[in-house]
């Protein structure tokens, strides 16, 4: 059994790699910004010892990690402090692991040259720090998120039809926070194996029109698959998002999924259509319209 730090542990990612760590008997100090919210008091009664705190707020953070054998961490970039508010995060959470295990989930192409997604280039950052930290390190790297689909708003689910700004055919890398999970408990149990990695993550490789077949199957009904212009994501979502799916609309370059489930057969990887197949869509739509 290990001691484990998990900080977002209230959020979609650092919930999964909480819930999936107590299931496999570990102790689970969850980092929260608020003990009081819904899926902090779930995981209080899973069995997690839940601390309250921001991922800048080194000092309650290195409270937190005190005493720990592992810390699973992840970086917001979307707050008030934007990009150099990650950085700091980042910069947080390497301190406060001190010589403990860190697990950190960054992104795919951080390691790489400079990206015109400003949200890679702050991970890149924190990524050259953990490596010039004592303790031994994993890092995660996963793709595009299959639970972004949930949000029905902006894929107009509520409308009848299943829209993205990619075109039709184009492929794009998923994984769900199901495999990031089993992969950062994974690390945990495997601290020497594990100790140095960078491992990419994606679960399957879909197009829109793919995913509009499984949901309208899942839904019982047609879903046509729509693209979204350009400057209707910019003005909705801003324009890093916009780069972002610019950057999908080109990429030839896709994880290796084969050798990734060769290498790590009991992660128990899941297609979009298995993922998809977890989630209450009639829930998730009443959700939305309410």
């Amino acid at each position: 059994m290990a001691r484990v730090l998990v900080t977002g542990a209230a959020g979609r990612q650092g919930g999964a790699v909480a819930r999936l760590l107590l299931e496999r008997g570990h102790e689970v100090t969850g980092y929260v910004r608020r003990a009081d919210a819904p899926a902090a008091l779930a995981l209080a009664a899973a069995g997690a010892r839940l601390v309250a705190g921001d991922l800048a707020d080194a000092e309650t953070l290195a409270r937190a990690a005190k005493g720990v054998d592992a810390v699973f961490g992840l970086t917001v970039p979307f707050g008030d402090g934007g990009l150099d508010g990650e950085v700091a995060q980042g910069r947080a959470l390497l301190d406060a692991a001190g010589d403990a295990q860190l697990v950190y989930s960054s992104v795919r192409g951080a390691d790489r040259a400079a990206s015109t997604v400003e949200h890679v280039n702050s991970k890149s950052l924190i990524e050259g720090y953990l490596r010039d930290r004592p303790g031994p390190t994993t890092v995660l790297a996963p793709v595009y998120f299959m639970e972004n689909a949930l949000n029905v708003s902006f894929h107009r689910l509520s409308d009848g039809v299943f829209a993205t700004p990619l075109s039709p055919g184009t492929r794009l890398d998923q994984v769900t926070v199901l495999d990031i999970a089993a992969m950062a408990a994974h690390a945990v149990e495997h601290p020497a194996e594990m100790a140095g990695r960078r491992v990419e993550l994606a679960s399957d490789t879909v197009t829109g029109t793919e995913v509009a077949g499984v949901l309208g199957r899942l839904l019982g009904r047609q879903l046509p698959y729509q693209v979204i212009p350009a400057d209707v994501i910019r003005r909705r979502a801003g324009e890093e998002i916009a780069a972002m799916f610019a950057a999908f609309e080109v990429n030839t370059d896709f994880v290796d999924r084969a050798a990734l489930r060769a290498e790590y057969p009991g992660i128990g990887w899941h297609s979009f259509g298995d993922w998809a197949r977890t989630v209450d869509w009639e829930r998730v739509l009443a959700s939305a319209g309410a």
